[in-house]
């Protein structure tokens, strides 16, 4: 069964290899050197910080998935699920939390990027600008649905 936990600063020392790894082993180069920098130098107070989360999924003691969201992802946002562990609706309810965390969202995904767009679009989010970068589209996304309660 899939848990899911949200990094705060009391714990983020503890789990930044176990995500760094997990983000260098499973992005499937989707993930720009620059975001990978700024998780890298991320620093654990910024996330008592609004518009600053990290929420991981984890298969027993085994980390599975993360998505890192930084000014509301207006400077960084990534997420990465083990290969292994696909298709199981575990980024959505990655993203799901971390919208409903800050309220609002933000990201810049490569157009082929067929599987982040599936989750972005499948969960309401609205793209409002598309522009070239190094050979690809990119599209800006926000979320366009409502933000749960809970």
């Amino acid at each position: 069964m899939i848990t899911y936990r949200q990094i705060t600063e009391k714990d983020f020392s503890e789990h930044r290899a176990n995500i760094l790894r997990l983000v260098r082993l499973h992005a499937d180069n989707h993930i720009t050197r620059k975001a990978l920098n700024h998780l890298r130098r991320f620093r654990s107070e910024k996330l008592s910080r609004e518009g600053n989360v990290i929420w991981t999924a984890w298969d027993g003691q085994l980390l599975v998935g993360v998505i890192f969201c930084e000014r509301f992802g207006n400077r960084t946002s990534l997420a990465v699920v083990r290969r292994s562990h696909r298709s199981q609706g575990i980024a959505k309810e990655l993203l799901r939390l971390a919208v409903n965390t800050m309220g609002r969202f933000y990201a810049e995904v490569a157009a082929d990027n067929p599987a982040s767009l599936k989750v972005l679009f499948g969960m309401g989010m609205v793209a409002y600008d598309v522009f070239p970068r190094r050979g690809k589209w990119i599209l800006r996304v926000r979320n366009g649905f409502k933000v749960d309660k809970e």
